[in-house]
């Protein structure tokens, strides 16, 4: 047989191969013995543990409060909190609503809150997803219901954008003393990198770097991924967040890089070593509005709304502006945080300027 004939038939040759005589069943979760389950079992708890310890104070805080909720729930209905059924999820929306009378984003959070909760030790309960949608859609339902009868939409409502002319008065009211150059800060670089408060209250020195264009703001403490916000010189330097921020760091004397950035201040002037809590750092922006006279009550999330709004009504591109925000690309929730500031605006106003 030629040479080329041998090549041939060697491709063609269909014969199974041999099975090694050594290849053996993968080993499945029912064959684990006592000893592998205790091993994996303390390996569950362990990552549990890691994670709870890496979830935002604000986050913990919450899902604490919801469970808090359902337990009280539970108790009425008396039925054991582990009992998370489509009855008993439908059940705890129709609470929520008809006898607490909560907003629909209460209620969808702590939906979520509960099964989490109830994921993790000491329940390890794993609520069927049908039952949580379920339950959403019940919520829905009610929602739905209550904007076809006009009811008024429950809840606070969008915190009101801090627009650029008043974040210049503001900015112009805050002292010059130890007070004003941390409020003057902490409200012009909140507004740069589009922050929430416990964004705010969780930067740490070293997560500001300076630059030769500004400044290099890592925000690592963030309901969502860790973002890097380039910010630049502003051109007035009375709204400049790179020298409000110097500024204020050199007032604080704050050269300790695990330290946080923004820092409690004793009444006689003192900068105390603990950094604020999101809540306060919210009631910092939001007294700064009160004491310039604003009538608008701004809250820890008008800075971050703020930004948003001023930079798409200056026809910034928008995955620029996600850029800052950390929201994905296509957010709705981005869409949410550029407000319509003046129906009578060319900018706001779809129907000026298109030949009517």
């Amino acid at each position: 047989m030629r040479e080329t004939e041998i090549v041939e038939a060697e491709l063609v040759d269909d014969r199974p191969l041999p099975v090694p005589a050594t290849t053996h069943r993968p080993l499945l979760p029912a064959d684990f013995d006592d000893d592998l389950r205790a091993r994996l079992a303390a390996l569950d708890a362990a990552s549990d543990e890691h994670a709870a310890d890496q979830r935002p104070d604000n986050t913990t805080r919450s899902y604490a409060s919801d469970w808090k909720t359902w337990i009280a729930f539970c108790t009425q209905l008396g039925i054991p909190p582990t009992a998370a059924t489509r009855g008993t999820l439908r059940a705890f929306v129709k609470y929520l609503w008809e006898q607490e009378k909560r907003a629909y984003s209460t209620i969808d959070r702590k939906l979520a809150g509960v099964v989490v909760t109830l994921r993790r030790p000491p329940y390890n309960v794993l609520v069927d997803p049908d039952a949580t949608r379920a339950a959403r859609e019940l919520l829905k339902d009610y929602r739905k219901k209550a904007a076809e009868a006009e009811e008024p939409e429950r809840g606070r409502g969008k915190a009101p954008a801090l627009r650029i002319d008043t974040l210049r008065l503001i900015v112009s009211k805050c002292d010059t003393d130890i007070f004003g150059l941390r409020d003057r800060a902490m409200l012009l670089l909140g507004f740069a990198i589009a922050a929430r408060r416990a964004e705010l209250a969780g930067l740490r020195l070293r997560n500001i770097r300076d630059d030769e264009h500004g400044l290099l703001v890592h925000v690592a403490v963030s309901k969502t991924d860790p973002r890097t916000v380039p910010v630049p010189y502003g051109r007035n330097p009375d709204t400049c967040p790179v020298r409000a921020w110097h500024a204020w760091r050199t007032a604080a004397g704050i050269t300790d890089p695990d330290r946080h950035a923004f820092r409690r201040i004793h009444h006689t002037g003192a900068v105390q070593p603990q950094g604020l809590t999101p809540q306060r750092a919210g009631d910092i922006i939001t007294a700064a509005g009160l004491r310039a006279g604003v009538e608008e009550l701004f809250t820890g999330h008008s800075v971050r709304s703020g930004m948003a709004t001023e930079a798409r009504r200056r026809g910034k591109d928008r995955k620029a502006i996600a850029a800052i925000t950390g929201h994905k690309a296509g957010s709705k929730v981005l869409d949410g945080y550029m407000q319509i500031v003046d129906q009578w605006d060319e900018q706001d106003n779809a129907l000026i300027g298109i030949g009517l």
